[in-house]
């Protein structure tokens, strides 16, 4: 009839319309995890995800997982709050998702560091210096964790923020707008192998990380998608996993893909090595700098000598660390006791 055809058409016009939405106008939702557990600043803005903005007028952090827009924040030094966009009906099934990509399911991050500082008296040192670095590993989406990491090729973190960023705005869905800002999902396959996709990535500053990304999407693609990739979450041959990788995906070396496998396939024992890493190594823990490039051998003997250390979660343990020696965290280094 004709009032259902206006209907539908007016379903269809409110469904594409932007969902814009206000923070103030929406209650936080509490959830118990000391300061002691989680630095939010450091945590969201030490290199692991990219998508994650610290809008101070506003007194949160907002970022995109899930495909669902986050909005958390810290009242005190007990919980922090969070808000979810567009809202869901169950704010237990929210909670759920938040706690599983910040791992407060798994161990504490009090029996970690005390496990790490017993073993290592260089951790020990440095979490006496830098006390409120308190790292939590993001369990990530494995899709957009592979094409961050691709992004990622001879960049500093605000630049690979940037890359993902303008990936999302460009070949992602709008998610909605929240407090005047607009955020989009991450893209699907299907956009990012678009005859137009590479051109476009190099119009928008890429460079000849566009041919990694439109390459390693049609080859994901092939192989069945972001379900192929997610089946290798928790595998038990993590070696295996990292040379299907590194075989498969234009762009993706021993470093990205050490970074996927640790942080979203599960593999917490593995440290990714860079050159960040390799002179941590060095000037810490006096490993032999034979040679000032991150050689292959360079790299095989630093990523074997931080898991002696740190096992079973030595990829979370370089994370801590990896964190301390950032300049953009240096103002959090305790002045030195007289």
């Amino acid at each position: 009839s004709i009032q259902f055809q206006l209907r539908k058409l007016k379903k269809a016009a409110a469904d594409a319309a932007p969902k814009v939405f206000a923070s103030s106008g929406n209650a936080w939702h509490s959830l118990s995890c000391p300061a002691s557990e989680l630095n939010l600043g450091v945590t969201l803005a030490c290199g692991q995800s990219f998508r994650w903005r610290q809008l101070e007028q506003d007194g949160y952090w907002a970022g995109v997982h899930a495909d669902k827009v986050w909005l958390l924040r810290r009242p005190n030094e007990a919980c922090i709050e969070f808000q979810v966009y567009p809202p869901s009906t169950s704010a237990a099934s929210d909670q759920q998702v938040l706690e599983d990509y910040l791992r407060l399911n798994g161990p504490t991050l009090e029996s970690l560091y005390a496990g790490w500082s017993a073993s290592d008296p260089v951790f020990r040192s440095v979490c006496s210096q830098f006390p409120d670095v308190r790292v939590r590993l993001l369990r990530q989406q494995p899709l957009e964790n592979l094409f961050s990491f691709i992004c990622s090729s001879n960049n500093n973190i605000a630049r690979i923020s940037q890359l993902v960023e303008k990936l999302c705005k460009h070949f992602g869905q709008q998610i909605c707008i929240v407090d005047g800002r607009e955020y989009h999902g991450f893209p699907q396959l299907s956009a990012l192998c678009s005859p137009e996709a590479e051109p476009r990535l190099r119009e928008l500053g890429f460079g000849y990380r566009a041919k990694f990304v439109v390459e390693s999407a049609r080859r994901l693609l092939d192989l069945g998608g972001a379900d192929w990739l997610h089946s290798l979450r928790g595998s038990a041959q993590p070696d295996e996993i990292r040379r299907c990788l590194t075989k498969e995906f234009t762009g993706v070396g021993r470093k990205v893909a050490d970074c996927v496998c640790l942080m979203s396939l599960d593999q917490l024992h593995l440290v990714p090595v860079d050159v960040h890493v390799m002179r941590i190594a060095r000037s810490l823990y006096g490993l032999p700098a034979s040679t000032k490039s991150l050689t292959e051998s360079a790299y095989q003997s630093i990523s074997d000598f931080f898991p002696s250390l740190w096992q079973p979660h030595a990829g979370w343990a370089h994370t801590v660390l990896f964190a301390a020696d950032l300049a953009r965290f240096q103002h959090l280094k305790s002045p030195a006791i007289v």
